[in-house]
């Protein structure tokens, strides 16, 4: 689908993170992240499990201290101000954080209390667009439900960016195809979303970007277009791959053939070889660990 053109003109990006690192105890878990978020721009981040997707939204909305660099949001430091960057955040999150034992309507009205711009008739609103029972319990509600219980929510206080951590987890194919539509058609320029999933069919349609972490460390952060400029799968006999080796990022033996990741840096490869753009599980699948 791509990006939604938008008129939006800012003097400074919606999320900037500057040299950004996180620890959680005693350890440190996420390192050098440099990312730019743009508004109205669908951002997913990707990476495998423990890769530090979590953390990275963690340090974003206060949950894990900022040990290295700093997070902006639409240019207030985090750091410095960390109560009015979460004012600007919606969170969805694939935990038990909204699981109170009330009916989705007193759930949102307990929780917007936190919140300086909440409507709780902006809420009831998203409610009936979304399909969500605001008389249902919310501990009773389905994964799919609960999922959409907390994007009404989100939007209810008119985040500028909304945070999601593996909303997708545990839903099946159908749904998340209907999930992808639905935050697609919210996504204007009066707000971004970060999304961080292992499961990275829907983002190949949907993400105007995305970032890679890999072991706490930032493996690229480039727009969908980059990606295609920049990384190539390749498919040839073993001789031709041999002659692409400084531009070889990993191979690997199939039954016919031979196939690699190369890094193009856009100009052309030295070799006749197949080449095809990289699916964003193959980018993990070769580049998880070498940086």
């Amino acid at each position: 689908m791509g990006r939604k053109e938008t008129e939006f003109n800012s003097l400074q990006p919606l999320l900037q993170i500057e040299h950004g690192g996180a620890e959680r105890g005693d350890t440190f878990w996420l390192r050098e992240v440099n990312l730019t978020l743009e508004p109205g721009t669908f951002m997913g981040v990707i990476g495998r499990n423990g890769a530090g997707k979590t953390t990275l939204f963690h340090m974003l909305c206060g949950l894990s201290r900022i040990s290295q660099g700093d997070v902006r949001i639409e240019g207030i430091s985090m750091k410095q101000e960390p109560g009015r960057c979460r004012q600007k955040m919606g969170m969805i999150f694939d935990d038990e954080y909204f699981r109170l034992d009330l009916s989705a309507k007193y759930a949102a009205k307990v929780y917007g209390k936190y919140y300086e711009n909440y409507s709780q008739e902006a809420f009831l609103s998203y409610c009936r667009k979304f399909e969500v029972d605001i008389r249902q319990n919310v501990r009773k509600m389905s994964k799919g439900n609960y999922m959409k219980f907390q994007l009404a929510f989100a939007l209810a206080h008119h985040p500028r960016l909304i945070l999601m951590d593996e909303p997708e987890a545990g839903l099946d194919p159908v749904f998340r195809r209907e999930w992808m539509n639905m935050l697609y058609d919210i996504l204007d320029d009066s707000c971004s979303i970060l999304f961080a999933t292992h499961l990275t069919e829907e983002l190949e349609q949907y993400a105007d970007a995305v970032t890679m972490v890999s072991q706490g460390r930032q493996v690229f952060s480039l727009t969908m277009p980059e990606i295609e400029e920049q990384y190539r799968i390749v498919r040839g006999s073993k001789e031709q791959l041999d002659c692409l080796k400084k531009h070889l990022i990993g191979r690997r033996r199939m039954e016919y053939y031979e196939e690699g990741l190369c890094r193009t840096e856009g100009g052309e490869l030295p070799a006749e070889v197949s080449q095809s753009r990289p699916a964003l599980a193959q980018l993990m699948e070769y580049l998880d660990g070498k940086f």
